[in-house]
């Protein structure tokens, strides 16, 4: 069975941090833009910011398109997704659209280095789709706060939700059974997939991909 991910849709990053977030009526949290209900970014821009703490369990990038500013935020192993990202660097980046304490934030499934002609074409794309970028905002950021890890990390999440694809529908106990992991991880783990509409469940203590 091929699992069907949400779509990474291509905004201006103004759009995107001035977004509303909502809840579907099937439960599902979702972010309105542009009339559509996003789970997930494709964004392309310039790195102007990176930050990493001295354990190293969390790193985080600004980036800037010309029409606002967005943070990338990654704790514990998620932040080996952008790790090959540096400040001056054009880079592409996918991820899962987050929202804590006011701030809307990308957790990054994977980030790429790209030149400067994907820019460009990025640029040309947005105008014709969208038109002219919207005001430049700025991100007030005098000092990068860890705050709390964002849980499950998305390594949890996509062998969580691999497991579940293998195996179809599939009891929750047998996941904790067969993931090796800490079963409120696991647990955890679902409540997030079944959130986000990756998954659901057909009947009591079973899941399966939608």
């Amino acid at each position: 069975m091929v699992q069907n991910r949400a779509t990474a849709y291509i905004f201006w990053i103004k759009d995107i941090v001035n977004a509303v977030p909502e809840i579907t009526p099937e439960g599902f949290r979702v972010f309105g833009i542009h009339g559509r209900q996003a789970k997930r970014v494709n964004v392309i821009s310039a790195v102007i910011g990176a930050y990493q703490n001295e354990p190293k369990t969390y790193s985080a990038l600004t980036l800037d398109d010309g029409s606002g500013q967005i943070r990338v935020k990654a704790w514990d192993e998620d932040t080996k997704a952008i790790a090959g990202v540096s400040v001056g660097d054009i880079a592409l980046v996918v991820g899962l659209l987050h929202e804590s304490n006011g701030e809307i934030f990308i957790r990054p499934e994977l980030a790429r280095k790209l030149g400067v002609e994907w820019a460009s074409a990025r640029k040309s794309g947005l105008l014709s789709s969208y038109g002219k970028a919207p005001a430049e905002g700025r991100l007030n950021v005098t000092e990068e706060l860890v705050g709390e890890p964002v849980e499950p990390t998305m390594e949890a999440r996509g062998k969580v939700l691999s497991l579940i694809e293998s195996q179809g529908q599939v009891a929750v106990e047998d996941l904790i059974k067969i993931s090796g992991m800490r079963r409120a991880l696991v647990e955890k783990v679902v409540e997030e997939l079944i959130k986000d509409g990756e998954i659901f469940q057909p009947k009591a203590g079973f899941v399966q991909v939608l």
